[in-house]
C-alpha cells in the first residue's frame, strides 16, 4: 500500500517529525558558533591590555598614551575583525537556513564543518610546534620546564578539530534522513570552487593581506623607525603631505632695465616663484610647463608639499613607460629572430639570457664602468670614435643624462626576460596559419600584424604586467647608479625609512606605490582584454 500524503492538519510525515529535532540541533550549533565568535571578539577587545590602558587612561613608561583607534588597529588590525564578523554572520544565517531542512544549507554546513576541522587541526599543530621551540629554548637557558597549562591551547584546538570531524561524519551519514531536496549542479560546482579557493585565500590573508594591513595602519601614524615612543594617530595627514599639489600660472622673470624674459645659462626661461603665502605653507614648485597658446610668456607651475616624492613619481613613471616600451620592441625583435629556423638557434636562446641572469647590482656596477664620464668609458669612447659627440659625457652625474642612462641599463638587462616570455607565446601559434596566409599572398609584415600580434596579445599583456610592475618599484638600479641624485619611488621610500627614520611616512609611500602598481595592472588587463581570451 502506498503511503498517504500528508494532510494540511498534519503537514509533516512521521519521518519528517523524527528528523526535525536533528535539524534544530544543527541549526542551533551554527547559531551558537556564530554568536561565540562575536562574543570572543568583543571579550578579546575589552580584555586586551593595550586597549584597557587607553580606556583607563593609565600612562605608559614614556609618558604617552596611544589613541583608542591605534590601540585597536595595532592589536587586532582590520582583516581579522572583518573576517570574524563576516564568518559569524554567515554562520548565524546558515543556522537559520538549517531550520527549514534545506539541502543547500546542509551541503554548505558540510563544507563549513570540514574547514573548521582542518583549521583547528592546523592551529593545534602550529601550537605544538611553538611549544616545542619554547621547550628547546628553555632547556638551553636552563629555565623552568613547560607546565600543563601551556598545553591547554593544544588540547582545545585538538578537541575542537575532533568534534567538528565527528559532526561532519555524522551529518554525512544522516544527511538524506534529516534534509530533503536535491542540490542543483550549479550549486555543487560553486561549492567545489570554494573548496579549492579557501586554501588560496587563507594563504593570501597570511602572506599578503596581513602585512599590507600593518603597513596601512602604520601609515596612519607618526611612528618612528625602531623608536620606542608611542605613535600618534594622524589619519590621512601623511597622504595629504605626499599628494598635496596645486596648479598656478606664473610669469617669466624680467631682466633688469629691460622688458624681456630673463634666461638661464642653458637658454631656458627663468620663471617667477609662487606666492609667498604658499611657500610658507610648504609648497615648492616641482615642474614648470610653458603655456604654448599664451601671447605673453607664462607657464603652469605644478607645486607640492613633498617636492622630492612628486619628482620621484614623475621619474619612476617616465622610466617605466620608456624602458618597458623599448624592452617590448627589442624583445619582440629578439623573440621573432630566435623563433625562426637557423643554425645555432639553441645557442642563441641560451646566450640571450646572460644579461638577465646577472644580478642587478652587479650589472649596475658593470655599467658604471662602461658609462664612466671620461674617455676611458666604453660608451664615450665609441660615440667619440664615430663622431656623435666631441667630448666625454657625464652620464651618471649630469641630471639630463641620468634617466637615459638608467633606461639603457634596464633595457639591456631585462629585454631578454621579456623576449623569453614572447618566445613562449610564439611557440603556441600554429605554423599552418602562416602557410595559409602565404598561399593567400600575405607578405611578412601583413602576417606580423594580422596573425602574430593579435594571437600574441595575451602573452604581451603578461609580459607588460610583469615588467611594468618591476619597473615601477625599481630600487637597486637607481640606488647603485645615482644614490640620492636621482630618486625613484622605492629609493625615496628607503631614504625616508632608513635615513629619516619616518616609519609612518614611509608606510604611506609604500601604500601609494602599491595602489599605483594595482592601477597599472588593472589598466593593462582591461585594455588588452586578457580576461576574454
Amino acid at each position: 500500500m502506498n503511503a498517504l500524503p500528508s494532510s494540511p492538519a498534519n503537514p509533516l510525515g512521521a519521518k519528517d517529525r523524527s528528523s526535525q529535532p536533528f535539524a534544530y540541533i544543527f541549526s542551533g550549533l551554527f547559531v551558537i558558533l556564530g554568536a561565540a565568535a562575536l562574543a570572543w571578539l568583543v571579550v578579546s577587545v575589552i580584555r586586551n591590555p593595550a586597549i584597557r590602558l587607553v580606556v583607563e587612561g593609565t600612562a605608559v613608561e614614556s609618558g604617552q598614551s596611544p589613541s583608542l583607534i591605534i590601540a585597536f588597529l595595532t592589536q587586532f588590525g582590520i582583516v581579522l575583525p572583518v573576517l570574524i564578523l563576516g564568518m559569524s554572520a554567515l554562520s548565524i544565517w546558515l543556522g537559520f537556513r538549517l531550520r527549514s531542512r534545506d539541502i543547500l544549507a546542509a551541503r554548505w554546513a558540510q563544507t563549513a564543518l570540514l574547514w573548521l576541522a582542518v583549521a583547528a587541526a592546523i592551529a593545534a599543530i602550529f601550537t605544538l610546534i611553538r611549544l616545542g621551540f619554547d621547550y628547546v629554548s628553555q632547556q638551553e637557558q636552563q629555565a623552568a620546564p613547560l607546565n600543563l597549562g601551556q598545553l591547554t591551547p593544544f588540547f582545545v584546538f585538538s578537541g575542537a578539530s575532533g568534534v567538528f570531524a565527528l559532526l561532519l561524519v555524522w551529518l554525512n551519514r544522516r544527511l538524506d534522513y534529516i534534509f530533503s531536496g536535491k542540490e542543483p549542479l550549479q550549486s555543487r560546482e560553486i561549492r567545489q570552487a570554494w573548496n579549492l579557493l579557501i586554501p588560496t585565500l587563507a594563504v593570501f590573508v597570511l602572506v599578503a593581506a596581513r602585512p599590507l594591513e600593518q603597513t596601512f595602519i602604520r601609515s596612519l601614524t607618526d611612528k618612528r623607525f625602531a623608536g620606542q615612543a608611542v605613535p600618534n594617530f594622524v589619519g590621512l595627514q601623511n597622504y595629504g603631505n605626499l599628494l598635496g599639489m596645486r596648479l598656478d600660472i606664473v610669469d617669466c622673470r624680467l631682466e633688469e632695465d629691460a622688458d624681456r624674459c630673463d634666461l638661464a645659462r642653458d637658454g631656458s626661461i627663468r620663471w617667477q616663484s609662487i606666492d609667498r603665502e604658499l611657500l610658507q605653507e610648504g609648497f615648492r614648485t616641482v615642474w614648470t610647463i610653458r603655456l604654448p597658446f599664451d601671447s605673453s610668456p607664462s607657464a603652469l607651475a605644478i607645486s607640492g608639499l613633498d617636492q622630492d616624492f612628486l619628482k620621484s613619481i614623475g621619474t619612476t613613471l617616465l622610466f617605466a613607460v620608456i624602458s618597458v616600451s623599448f624592452e617590448l620592441l627589442v624583445a619582440l625583435f629578439i623573440a621573432l629572430t630566435v623563433n625562426s629556423a637557423f643554425r645555432g638557434r639553441g645557442l642563441m636562446r641560451a646566450v640571450m639570457l646572460v644579461p638577465w641572469a646577472i644580478p642587478t647590482v652587479i650589472s649596475a656596477r658593470l655599467w658604471e664602468l662602461i658609462l664612466k664620464d671620461t674617455s676611458a668609458g666604453i660608451i664615450n669612447r665609441v660615440l667619440m670614435d664615430i663622431g656623435l659627440i666631441s667630448a666625454p659625457q657625464a652620464w651618471l652625474s649630469d641630471v639630463s643624462l641620468q634617466l637615459p642612462a638608467a633606461i639603457m641599463v634596464d633595457v639591456w638587462k631585462t629585454a631578454p626576460f621579456m623576449a623569453l616570455l614572447l618566445l613562449a607565446g610564439l611557440q603556441t601559434i600554429s605554423s599552418e596559419l602562416y602557410e595559409a596566409a602565404s598561399v593567400d599572398g600575405a607578405t611578412r609584415p601583413q602576417q606580423l600584424f594580422s596573425i602574430t600580434l593579435p594571437l600574441l596579445r595575451p602573452t604581451i599583456a603578461v609580459a607588460l604586467v610583469f615588467r611594468t610592475l618591476d619597473a615601477l618599484r625599481v630600487f637597486d638600479l637607481f640606488n647603485v647608479l645615482f644614490g640620492r641624485q636621482q630618486l625613484s619611488m622605492a629609493t625615496y621610500n628607503y631614504e625616508t625609512l632608513v635615513n629619516n627614520q619616518q616609519d609612518g611616512y614611509a608606510s604611506a609611500v609604500s601604500m601609494i606605490i602599491f595602489l599605483l602598481i594595482s592601477v597599472f595592472a588593472i589598466v593593462y588587463v582591461r585594455l588588452l582584454n586578457v580576461e576574454t581570451e
